[in-house]
Formats: structure tokens, C-alpha cells, sequence
């Protein structure tokens, strides 16, 4: 993932930092969303790609490794989803706009209000 999208992210979580007004707030939030979600999509290619190589067998393993319960009815393709946000919720983009989710949150605002 670039690091211009956390970059991003991180400064519009400066500027939320004293920011009261749930307006703006959302007005932010809108303006961070497509950086979560182009951030969200370069882990998931990355996942994907790395995972291209691995048989069914690996997979469980690599998703075990990071602390996925896995189900043993659980598809490939949903231990890969699961795997993306595991590893996509560490990283500076998914907690930078985490904190500004729960930022307006806190002022009663959201993308959906």
C-alpha cells in the first residue's frame, strides 16, 4: 500500500483532531473513504496475489497464522476475505481512518446519517 494514502489519511485525522462540527467532519469522512477503500483494495490484490500460489492446505495454515479461527466449512475465497482485513486492519490507513470514523461518531456523524 503507498504511503501517500496513509499520508492522507493521517492528515485528515490532523485535521479532525479539534474539529467539533459534525459538517465537517463528515466532510472529511467522505473525503477519507475512497483512500480506505483504494488502501482496502491494494491489501486485498496483494493477499490475493501471494495466495495465487498456495494450495487449500496452505491457505488454512497462512490464515491460522494470523489468528483466524477457521471454520471448516469456510471457503477459499472467504478465509482470503478473512485474511485481507485481518492484516488490512493493522495497517496505518484502516487505523487513521478508524480514528476518524470514531471522531465523528463521537459528534453524531457518520457517512450515512
Amino acid at each position: 500500500m503507498p504511503d501517500d494514502i496513509a499520508t492522507a489519511l493521517l492528515d485528515l485525522v490532523s485535521q479532525a483532531e479539534n474539529l467539533t462540527d459534525p459538517t465537517g467532519l463528515r466532510t472529511l469522512l467522505a473525503q477519507a473513504h475512497p483512500l480506505w477503500c483504494h488502501a482496502l483494495e491494494d491489501v486485498r490484490t496483494h493477499i490475493r496475489n501471494q495466495a495465487a500460489g498456495w494450495n487449500d492446505e496452505q491457505l488454512v495454515e497462512h490464515a491460522t497464522a494470523e489468528g483466524i479461527q477457521v471454520a471448516p466449512s469456510a471457503s477459499r475465497d472467504e478465509l482470503l476475505q478473512d485474511l485481507v482485513f485481518e492484516r488490512f486492519d493493522a495497517t496505518p490507513a484502516a487505523l487513521a481512518y478508524q480514528t476518524l470514523a470514531e471522531r465523528a461518531h463521537a459528534h453524531h456523524t457518520g457517512l450515512i446519517d
